[in-house]
């Protein structure tokens, strides 16, 4: 995994194990990796793991099982979908909204556009 140095590393982990359960590369109940193991396969501290596992701990999105692991929490992928779905109006859908005013694109273009991408699966 390549990092972004412009967004801490520990957020990065935190949006890869996201991405996992989003995409059901990890489900409900399921065991994560150990913090070791992370950090060995990242490459990085341990407390730089240990700082994204206790971010999606304080969500919701996981649990521990003392002795035992870490584990994907009950409805953590709707959750998370949830989530993301919602940055995705407030941020990125709210960009490309903004960019059409200004290049003088109508509403109506726009939904032609988005449903001619939509339809294609985003390919282009």
């Amino acid at each position: 995994m390549k990092f972004n140095g412009s967004i801490p590393i520990y957020l990065q982990i935190k949006e890869e194990i996201e991405n996992a359960i989003i995409t059901d590369s990890l489900k409900e109940n399921e065991a994560i990796p150990s913090i070791r193991s992370l950090a060995q396969q990242y490459r990085l501290n341990p407390q730089t793991i240990s700082n994204a596992i206790n971010e999606l701990m304080n969500e919701g999105v996981i649990y521990k099982k003392r002795g035992i692991g870490m584990f994907v929490g009950k409805g953590a992928q709707k959750k998370l979908k949830q989530k993301k779905s919602k940055e995705f109006r407030n941020t990125d859908l709210k960009k490309v909204i903004m960019k059409s005013r200004s290049l003088g694109i109508t509403k109506t273009e726009l939904k032609k556009i988005l449903d001619a991408i939509y339809e294609e699966g985003g390919k282009k």
